[in-house]
């Protein structure tokens, strides 16, 4: 698991860096950068698996390839986590989205993808 904000930042460029978004498919999707589960939501339609997400990402997946979604909604974050992410617009070059955000539902485009990492907050 990743506490530290520093950590966190520097798991999520490391995995950023592995996946360029011109190597995933058509679509927008999540990857999860740190060591933990990453709660994520298939379809924004307010009915989810989980109460707050369907389905829980493992370390160093993307949405699509452990899922099949070719698209994703967002991901949620548990009480007293933060999230850096980095995001690629219409599969361009990966950048760091600013700021942090804290817990809850976070939704994405529709030509959108992220890389996030969690660390405590």
């Amino acid at each position: 698991m990743t506490s530290s904000k520093q950590a966190a930042e520097a798991a999520m460029l490391r995995f950023a860096a592995l996946h360029p978004p011109a190597s995933l498919a058509a679509g927008n999707y999540i990857g999860n950068a740190w060591g933990g589960g990453l709660g994520v939501i298939h379809v924004r339609d307010g009915k989810y698996t989980h109460g707050t997400h369907d389905a829980v990402l493992p370390s160093n997946k993307w949405t699509d390839e452990w899922f099949g979604w070719a698209n994703a909604a967002g991901w949620y974050t548990g009480a007293n986590h933060c999230t850096s992410q980095m995001r690629s617009d219409g599969g361009g070059p990966w950048y760091r989205q600013l700021p942090d955000l804290g817990p809850g539902q976070h939704f994405i485009g529709l030509s959108t993808s992220y890389v996030v990492t969690v660390y405590d907050c």
